[in-house]
């Protein structure tokens, strides 16, 4: 595969990858209050959503969604309802952490939790948001070179795919590092407001028509 045609569609791609979103914030949380392990099974289950969503949209889903209106509805409300009980469950979080109580990156450590669990989170988050097929029909649609064959197609899954993983697995490495945990123990309360307002936002903006 020639590598020039397809600049602009990975380019493009960086770009959505590395801005701030539910994804980033699942993954940089789960590694600074679990560990890095979690925070990587976490990382590793938002680019299976990714992959979902990018095999879907080469295969032409989204354009089967757009005809069936009440499907896509349905997903739509689904990750709506995920995005807001996680926000929720958040800022229940915040709310019930002492305020004035001196942390220790140690002590803020939550008991291992299963990797299962770990990658599940990342997969649902990933999910959770339809307008992702959306995105990724559009992406393909404007900087897919026409002429793209199947090789070149699953070349293109690849790199993009190896992308996010490479992002991701960086933020879940730098969030579990002892300066970075005892910073965000320091300013869990804020910042578990913060993710969880945000994580409700998205879900109800999610959730209007």
């Amino acid at each position: 595969m020639t590598v020039l045609p397809y600049l602009p569609l990975l380019a493009a791609w960086i770009v959505a990858l590395v801005s701030p979103g539910p994804d980033f914030l699942v993954v940089l949380r789960t590694s600074a209050t679990r560990s890095r392990r979690a925070g990587v099974l976490a990382a590793v289950g938002v680019v299976t959503g990714q992959a979902c969503w990018v095999v879907a949209a080469l295969a032409g889903v989204s354009a089967l969604l757009a005809r069936y209106e009440h499907l896509y509805t349905g997903v739509r409300l689904a990750g709506a309802a995920f995005l807001i009980v996680y926000g929720l469950t958040t800022l229940r979080s915040a709310w019930r952490r002492a305020p004035d109580r001196p942390v220790e990156a140690d002590d803020e450590r939550p008991a291992p939790v299963s990797g299962w669990r770990s990658w599940r989170l990342g997969l649902l988050t990933n999910l959770a948001n339809p307008k992702a097929l959306v995105f990724h029909g559009a992406l393909f649609a404007t900087l897919l070179p026409a002429q793209a064959g199947s090789l070149a197609r699953a070349e293109v899954l690849v790199a993009m795919l190896t992308t996010a993983m490479a992002w991701f697995a960086t933020v879940a490495v730098l969030a579990s590092v002892p300066a970075a945990i005892a910073a965000y123990a320091r300013a869990r309360k804020a910042i578990d407001a913060i993710t969880g307002g945000l994580f409700v936002a998205i879900g109800a903006a999610l959730a209007r028509p």
